[in-house]
């Protein structure tokens, strides 16, 4: 399973500093330890369009967090262009308005070249204007390993196989820059992405006047065996019954007041 999580990509240099050997462990995410979480807001970035600003300039809003590596030819490119093609169909948020999406390379040899090519190849420069910045940290030699530390996010380098072995992970933030959901894999589904959205953005949600979003968040969970939200059934259920005791006891209401008048009309 953690396998079909993860990915192998080949770096466009030779031999990196670290180990040989790839450890397994590198694919999982302890999210009970990072949910909830904060992220540090004051590390420095600067974006393909040469514009500079921390992290937190970003918040505000739900902030969709996608680490990659500019040089990958694999499924970062993939993962990139999936979510561009999923948030495209989504109509109920508006990207740049209603939340950001943040692609940051987790590679420290990467550089303002290699990150514009990675977005003109990949056809994702429009976005640019619409919320959605592809990045590199100033100070990746620090900062990188406080980024990736703060959600859990952990990537290996193969001397031996000159490949990086990291998740397929996307993670949303919320509005004040804490870890609200992990989303694994290449399936980007519009409708799971909807759903985690609400899921980062609930304290506004629920104090909204959208029943349909205030519902959707009651109503779903995320499934982590399966991977994507399912319906709550013992909620529903739960509410369905409540529902049901009301009905029958406005019902009982409305009959014994109707018997009464009854009587006394008869009196």
């Amino acid at each position: 399973m953690f396998w079909s999580q993860a990915a192998l990509a080949v770096a466009p240099y030779g031999s990196f500093t670290g180990e040989s050997n790839i450890d397994p462990g590198v694919m999982q995410i302890d999210e009970p330890s990072y949910l909830g979480a904060p992220i540090p807001r004051d590390l420095a970035m600067v974006d393909s369009e040469g514009n500079r600003f921390v992290l937190g300039e970003m918040l505000g809003n739900p902030v969709i967090l996608l680490f990659s590596y500019y040089g990958c030819g694999g499924s970062c490119p993939i993962m990139n262009t999936l979510l561009k093609q999923a948030l495209e169909k989504i109509d109920r948020f508006e990207l740049g308005k209603d939340f950001s999406v943040l692609t940051v390379s987790f590679d420290r040899h990467d550089t303002a070249e290699s990150m514009q090519t990675f977005v003109d190849e990949n056809e994702l420069s429009p976005l640019n204007s619409s919320g959605w910045r592809h990045a590199v940290l100033q100070n990746r030699q620090t900062d990188l390993e406080v980024l990736t530390s703060s959600v859990g996010y952990k990537f290996f380098w193969s001397r031996a196989d000159e490949v990086f072995l990291h998740p397929n992970a996307v993670v949303f933030l919320t509005p004040q820059g804490r870890v609200a959901r992990y989303l694994y894999g290449t399936s980007m589904e519009p409708d799971t992405i909807e759903k985690a959205l609400i899921d980062a953005d609930w304290g506004r949600i629920s104090n909204s006047s959208n029943v349909i979003d205030i519902l959707t968040g009651v109503c779903y969970s995320y499934n982590f065996k399966e991977g994507k939200y399912t319906l709550n059934l013992s909620l529903v259920a739960g509410l369905a019954a409540l529902v049901f005791g009301l009905s029958l006891i406005g019902l009982s209401t409305l009959i014994y007041r109707h018997k009464v008048r009854l009587n006394k009309e008869v009196t």
